[in-house]
């Protein structure tokens, strides 16, 4: 069991067979039970995905079955460590798991290649809400780099962007603004960064998001769009 794939589930099983759950902190504050059931559904997804490519297709329903996790990491920590990742191990050491193309090999080529080179790593190993943080903090510091170089004076998150693209006075032009389509693009975009700065930036409203794979993809893809149009700026 050597190829990159078997290594990469090698070493998610191993993480998952030694994580642990505090009961009495976790039911006892809100904020880091949000934070547990967002990384721990990561995981998991991520360890579904693996069981549906190598046909273990009782497996990762068991596992899709508890995900996402709402006020219940605890208890689907133990049902995979008592029962799914035994069976995985049991399972690896009779598989040939070779490494093949990923299936989502096309979409990372299509994405920025600064959004691509930090979300697909976080992605790939089932930290879906690191990826999606990781990718708007380097919204936010490209920004913030070109804001500084102009202004020599640093400002941060969606005050950042609503004074950084602000149609009557923009630091970072989107269009010419001759025309009243143009100053609605600089308008909307304004709105986009800065809503994306509120949304899903901030770590609480990140660690609310609980997100699945399906949904990481399309915030990260909206990451990708705003690097994509920061490069195009007049």
């Amino acid at each position: 069991m050597t190829s990159p794939r078997a290594k990469a589930l090698d070493r998610l099983v191993s993480e998952l067979e030694s994580y642990m759950i505090d009961p009495n902190q976790y039911y006892d504050d809100a904020e880091p039970q949000s934070i547990t059931d967002s990384h721990l559904t990561g995981k998991l997804d991520a360890l579904a995905r693996f069981c549906r490519r190598l046909n273990w297709s009782d497996l990762s329903a068991e596992i899709e079955d508890q995900i996402p996790l709402r006020v219940n990491a605890p208890e689907a920590l133990t049902r995979a460590q008592d029962y799914v990742l035994p069976e995985i191990r049991h399972r690896m050491t009779k598989a040939d798991i070779d490494e093949e193309a990923s299936p989502l090999d096309w979409y990372w080529q299509l994405l920025h290649p600064r959004i691509t080179a930090i979300a697909r790593p976080r992605f790939e190993q089932g930290f879906f809400g690191d990826a999606i943080l990781a990718c708007y903090k380097e919204v936010n510091d490209a920004v913030k780099s070109i804001f500084f170089i102009a202004e020599h004076r640093e400002l941060d998150g969606a005050g950042l962007m609503t004074t950084a693209f602000s149609p009557s006075n923009p630091i970072i032009r989107l269009s010419g603004l001759q025309s009243q389509s143009d100053r609605d693009e600089q308008q909307g975009y304004m709105q986009i960064f800065a809503g994306a700065m509120t949304g899903i930036r901030n770590p609480k409203a990140h660690a609310n998001l609980n997100p699945d794979h399906r949904r990481t993809l399309h915030i990260i893809s909206l990451a990708s769009l705003l690097m994509c149009r920061l490069d195009e700026r007049v």
